[in-house]
């Protein structure tokens, strides 16, 4: 896990700066502020700035905006790309590339189409999905979330010396290997979404602060008969659930308001799990309290006991 990599990095390391690199690399890994780190952001070479929290900064706009599921706006590329040419943008010009008026006038532009979507009691906090503080690798006008994306992609390929390479030496992660991961990726994405195609959603209540919240979640449970379709057509790859939780939310049948969890058949029951973040502004709503590890993005494994109480939504 790149964890892991930061870990050994941090531990093992005499360089101040490959030391407070990793640690601020950890800190966003794990969606936690790194402000109590900014005096080092000069020497490191990372820029803060007001800007749209979008990924993909260097990605064409058109798939830029439609990786943006927090409340899905565009059912596919041509709609993101309808949307941009009707408001006088180029759809294959780059977030990177936008000047200060052009990314607020963009930013109100989805901000507006999100609060036609969710419920008049969370327009209020509508803004922090869209604005927020970014931070870059000055050198490459890289986002360092995009820079982390890419180094937990040699991490799964377990490139471990690789990343460790990149991060002390602030190196780019090599894009052949970033591109073979994807692709591994994609993969695991399309068969997850042909099964959840297949799949009947279960329902259940979360209870939380004396509130209950209903959420959705879909068990995964291995036959013969599935794991013989897996050898010839090929399975998910365990490792990318992380991802799928997350891209799930683009999904017809997944409610975007709802907490989501993928519950996968194992010795214990492995579990990925999503919350939205309109949830984690309004109600402060968390899913650690389940045994889950992360922030917005959750995982962990629950036993029989933990799976059934979950299911019947017992407090």
């Amino acid at each position: 896990m790149l964890s892991d990599v930061l870990y050994n990095i941090i531990s093992s390391n005499n360089h101040d700066d490959a030391i407070y690199f990793s640690k601020i690399l950890g800190e966003l890994y794990k969606n936690n502020d790194i402000s109590i780190y900014k005096n080092y952001f000069k020497n490191l070479g990372i820029v803060e700035k007001d800007d749209l929290l979008l990924y993909g900064k260097n990605y064409p706009l058109f798939r830029s905006l439609s990786y943006f599921n927090e409340v899905p706006l565009f059912k596919n590329e041509s709609q993101s790309i309808l949307f941009l040419k009707n408001n006088g943008f180029n759809p294959n010009d780059r977030l990177v590339n936008l000047n200060d008026n052009e990314r607020n006038k963009l930013g109100n532009l989805l901000l507006n189409k999100i609060t036609t979507k969710i419920p008049k009691e969370y327009v209020k906090y509508a803004p922090k999905l869209i604005f927020g503080k970014c931070y870059y690798l000055k050198k490459y006008s890289m986002e360092l979330k995009e820079y982390i994306s890419k180094l937990n992609a040699l991490c799964k390929l377990k490139r471990y010396d690789e990343v460790e390479r990149c991060i002390i030496y602030q190196k780019l992660p090599d894009e052949k290997l970033v591109k073979e991961y994807k692709m591994k990726l994609a993969k695991s994405i399309r068969l997850f979404n042909k099964k959840l195609n297949n799949m009947e959603i279960g329902y259940t209540i979360l209870t939380y602060n004396n509130k209950t919240y209903p959420c959705q979640y879909i068990y995964i449970k291995q036959s013969l008969l599935d794991k013989i379709k897996g050898w010839v057509f090929g399975s998910i790859d365990g490792q990318h659930y992380p991802v799928i939780v997350n891209t799930a939310y683009s999904h017809p049948k997944i409610n975007y308001m709802q907490p989501f969890f993928i519950l996968v058949e194992g010795n214990k029951i492995n579990v990925f799990a999503r919350a939205p973040k309109l949830l984690y502004f309004k109600e402060n709503l968390t899913l650690n309290y389940l045994n889950l590890t992360g922030k917005h993005t959750y995982f962990g494994t629950w036993d029989n006991a933990m799976f059934e109480k979950f299911v019947h939504g017992e407090k």
